[in-house]
């Protein structure tokens, strides 16, 4: 066994490049302290170029986080809020969609392994209220039909019993 060993030892070899190789810490791969939040990234789609400063003070003020909210700019015109606690995260992307000065905010949740540079931004959640409808046409049956024509589906609001009922259907 011990010539097998010899054998193997000597015809495995690191090259070069594998030979200067760097080990990250454990600790360093998992984190720290200081990167723990509950992140989500922003795109402002527009036509025009906007001051990081205007947006930023005015979605602070909107978003109104309880335990607090940091907000940096990083690359390809993309906004990283990093919320001091889940609920406010949550509040804010169940909140929209939102909007600054007429021009649609896409946000996204990612998480502490999530590359917020490369985070998909290319679609928004809306709420459709369809009008006009008679209430025996007000089911989840018609709701499914108007969202297919629409795009993706992601909810239909119902009351408590599941009844889809008032003065509009709103998906």
């Amino acid at each position: 066994m011990a010539d097998e060993l010899r054998t193997l030892t000597e015809v495995l070899s690191l090259s070069e490049m594998e030979q200067n190789s760097v080990m990250v810490p454990l600790g360093a791969w998992h984190g720290d302290m200081e990167s723990d939040g509950f992140y989500m990234v922003v795109r402002l789609l527009g036509r025009r170029n906007f001051n990081f400063e205007a947006p930023k003070i005015t979605l602070s003020n909107s978003f109104n986080a309880i335990k607090g909210l940091d907000i940096r700019l990083i690359k390809n015109g993309r906004i990283l809020f990093k919320f001091a606690h889940v609920l406010d995260r949550k509040r804010v992307t169940d909140g929209g969609p939102w909007a600054f000065e007429k021009n649609l905010l896409v946000l996204k949740p990612v998480e502490n392994d999530d590359d917020p540079i490369n985070t998909n931004l290319d679609w928004a959640d809306f709420s459709v209220h369809v009008h006009g409808l008679p209430i025996s046409h007000m089911s989840r049956t018609m709701a499914d039909f108007i969202e297919n024509q629409l795009g993706r589906f992601r909810n239909v609001e119902q009351e408590g019993g599941g009844q889809l009922w008032g003065s509009s259907l709103r998906i």
